[in-house]
């Protein structure tokens, strides 16, 4: 298949990449649309079930499979949680990778007034089209994207003659994204790996700390992620660092913390030490998978200590990945 087309519904200023999406009108010459509605956080195996169903129905019939991905509403402030699995960006890459939809259609997000009106109203615009034939969803949706269902949106597509199914399809739990932002939440990130289908991953810019890990024989890349993106409790983990879009990783020890040893008071970081690689990564942009949790993080009693232990970990880490490189 090729690339997936997205398209915005709505006008949207995307300030944080500087561009300006315009709406691009339907065609009712188009072939008639199966859609797939989530909040696809994740893009779990739930997510990649969905997909394959809607995909499998629109090929049946000869039709389009589509999917539509609700703008998420601003996360992750001082007073907030970061709870989200993917960014709006990463959910739009990984939908792409599944290679099952032709199109994706970008709603207003559920938090804004009225999202569920401009969401019915492109539906019927569709309906009216004889665009859309099918409509498919996760059952009984939770969280903000419940709100783009209205209780009565099945009844509507049905009367309108479409073709409404609610899953689960496959053996994924109703709940699984919620189960994985446990997972994630705990640390226990080679779980959270099974039930995603992939690695966990961050992405996050490389910025300039106080090159302490380099003092200590253990330079770190410092990484600036989104504030609303998950990240794994504080710890020690084995892990590859990656650039975006590239195929060749590095093997990596990866600390989350705030680095009592250091000092009090310390704002969280998310650290990356290369095992076998010397490279500045300062000013990129990289992206981190989460392979296994090695250990809590600790205060100690000196220096000596913390750079005793970084070793164990850095020995740990390698092994570990030499494992998985081995298919152990």
């Amino acid at each position: 298949m090729e690339t997936m087309r997205v398209i915005y519904l709505i006008e949207r200023q995307r300030e944080h990449r500087g561009h300006h999406a315009q709406p691009q009108p339907l065609s009712g010459a188009e072939a008639p649309l199966a859609l797939a509605l989530s909040d696809w956080d994740g893009v779990h195996r739930g997510h990649a079930a969905l997909a394959r169903r809607c995909q499998q129905v629109a090929r049946e019939r000869e039709w389009r499979a589509a999917a539509l991905l609700p703008w998420p509403s601003p996360e992750g402030g001082d007073n907030t949680p970061s709870t989200r699995l993917t960014t709006f960006e990463e959910r739009i890459t990984l939908l792409d990778q599944l290679d099952c939809f032709e199109t994706l259609y970008i709603t207003p997000s559920p938090e804004q007034p009225h999202a569920a009106d401009v969401a019915l109203a492109w539906l019927r615009e569709w309906r009216e089209l004889g665009a859309l034939s099918a409509l498919l969803g996760e059952p009984a949706p939770t969280g903000a994207v419940a709100r783009l269902w209205p209780t009565d949106l099945a009844d509507r597509a049905r009367d309108a003659g479409l073709l409404v199914e609610q899953g689960p399809w496959g053996k994924q739990p109703a709940d699984l994204g919620a189960r994985i932002r446990e997972l994630v939440a705990a640390g226990r990130v080679r779980e959270a790996t099974a039930a995603l289908g992939y690695a966990y991953t961050v992405t996050g810019d490389v910025v300039g700390g106080d090159r302490r890990g380099r003092l200590l024989g253990f330079p770190t890349a410092n990484l600036r992620l989104e504030p609303s993106k998950l990240t794994p409790k504080n710890g020690i983990y084995a892990g590859w660092v990656r650039l975006p879009g590239s195929s060749a990783r590095w093997p990596a020890a990866v600390s989350i913390g705030v680095r009592p040893t250091v000092g009090e008071g310390l704002h969280q970081q998310i650290e990356a030490h290369l095992l076998d690689a010397t490279i500045d990564l300062y000013g990129l942009r990289l992206q981190l998978e989460f392979v296994e949790y090695l250990r809590d993080e600790l205060r100690f009693e000196s220096f000596e200590a913390l750079i005793q232990q970084m070793g164990y970990d850095r020995e740990q880490s390698r092994s570990i990945l030499r494992a998985e490189v081995d298919g152990r």
